[in-house]
């Protein structure tokens, strides 16, 4: 599996591979309810999410989509979504195009519409106001799977009625694509203005809607390789079907946080040394905090379930945060995740300097090696003080791994739901605030 993103374990944990193998051949039967769910071309169960990535026609249509909005003029595609409508997209965009992206002459760029602050949304009116000349520079995508979100609701009758202002509503109306659930209430109103729209899969839940139009229309369209991301979902997928935990990096780490969990390490640390991938590890703590924090499990007995997701970037966090993890409580996993081939040679430090005698040691020294041996020195730390971690370690980042990343994540998630039996798909405490949020809007 040379191509496939790798994942090292260390035995900081004290886990025996026998250990290791017994908790895994408990789920055997969990896999091949998978297996099933990812070949079947019919929605009807949750786990459907693994067939997505291999749905022809989906994609056909998608693609359809694409070629009827995409033109040379196409400058900016803002997205309106929150969460797991919009989380997806920006997570790999973020890692493709890092934030400097903003001052190139790249076009088209993808803009994020997430948050009901009123000072973003007013940047976003500027934007339209000032840098959109012709109605075919822009497209509004507007994504919710219940048509009804509050938020997602809220900027996208702003941002079309910035459209309307400026173009008139027919071009905003041709401008707009509409994502949700068919039959949903925007549904039923994009169908009678005659609007663009596309289809999510009822049974498919926003977090685990990345491969579906939700996350593969705007990235195509903003010139992301949306067959390279699902090549790599599909080669990930594939190694889900073994039962051996060393040829099936989701069910290792699946059992692999079971088994620590038992020993009270109830905080999972994402740690990425590739900044461009923060917005990944905010898709996967969603992903995390949504799926596995359950205070029921599937008998209705009250486990208050869960690993408390956290999200740490190197190295600017070992200058904020590991005196915590070091020194404060033992209640932590971590993960070093990290792209092992990133380019080196095109940035180093300058032989001649006025502060070279500040730092002697890295003079001259590329800035990849200087991120991989401070990679290197922190793992070390956590070795010898005992602190259990694993790494998982992508080739590159590309769309290709990208989508193995995407696909592990999920994976290893609705495994490890089946192990402490919960629910991977339902959210029933998410429901409480906004229940209270509308009563207070009414008033």
């Amino acid at each position: 599996m040379a191509d496939n993103t790798t994942i090292k374990y260390k035995n900081s944990v004290h886990l025996d591979n026998e250990e290791i193998h017994n908790v895994a051949s408990t789920l055997l039967g969990y896999l091949d309810v998978l297996h099933k769910a990812s070949e079947k071309s019919v929605y009807d169960v949750p786990e459907s999410f693994l067939h997505l990535p291999s749905d022809v026609d989906l994609y056909t249509k998608n693609e359809e989509m694409v070629g009827k909005l995409s033109n040379n003029s196409l400058k900016y595609i803002i997205v309106v979504g929150i969460g797991g409508s919009n989380l997806g997209a920006m997570a790999v965009y973020d890692a493709l195009y890092p934030k400097f992206d903003a001052f190139r002459s790249r076009f088209p760029k993808m803009l994020f519409a997430d948050t009901n602050n009123p000072s973003e949304m007013e940047i976003l009116k500027q934007i339209i106001v000032g840098n959109v000349n012709d109605p075919k520079e822009i497209v509004l995508n507007i994504i919710t799977k219940s048509g009804a979100t509050v938020e997602t609701v809220a900027n996208a009758m702003f941002l079309f009625g910035v459209l309307s202002e400026k173009f008139g509503e027919n071009h905003a109306i041709d401008q707009t694509v509409i994502t949700t659930d068919e039959g949903s209430p925007l549904w039923n109103i994009a169908r009678e203005k005659d609007m663009h729209v596309l289809p999510i899969p009822k049974n498919i839940g926003g977090r685990y809607s990345i491969f579906s139009h939700a996350g593969i229309f705007p990235l195509r369209l903003a010139g992301v390789n949306a067959s390279e991301f699902l090549k790599g979902a599909v080669s990930m997928r594939n190694t889900l079907w073994s039962s051996a935990p060393d040829e099936n990096p989701a069910l290792l780490l699946a059992v692999m946080d079971f088994l620590v969990h038992k020993k009270k390490l109830t905080i999972y640390n994402s740690f990425f040394f590739n900044s461009e991938m923060e917005s990944v590890g905010r898709w996967g703590r969603q992903l995390v905090a949504e799926s596995l924090g359950k205070k029921y499990d599937n008998e209705h007995k009250t486990i208050y379930a869960g690993m408390t997701p956290i999200v740490s970037i190197g190295s600017t966090d070992l200058h904020s945060m590991v005196q915590l993890y070091l020194g404060g409580p033992r209640d932590k996993f971590t993960n070093f995740i990290y792209a092992d081939g990133a380019e080196e040679g095109r940035c180093a430090v300058p032989v001649h300097s006025p502060f070279q005698t500040l730092v002697p040691d890295i003079v001259g020294k590329d800035f990849q090696k200087i991120m991989s041996s401070i990679l290197g020195g922190t793992m070390e730390a956590y070795k010898e003080m005992a602190f259990p971690y694993i790494e998982t370690v992508l080739p590159r980042i590309s769309e290709r791994f990208l989508g193995e990343y995407f696909m592990l994540k999920m994976s290893e998630t609705v495994l490890l739901a089946k192990l402490w039996n919960i629910n991977a798909f339902d959210q029933p405490e998410v429901e409480s605030y906004k229940k209270v949020a509308r009563e207070l809007l009414k008033k």
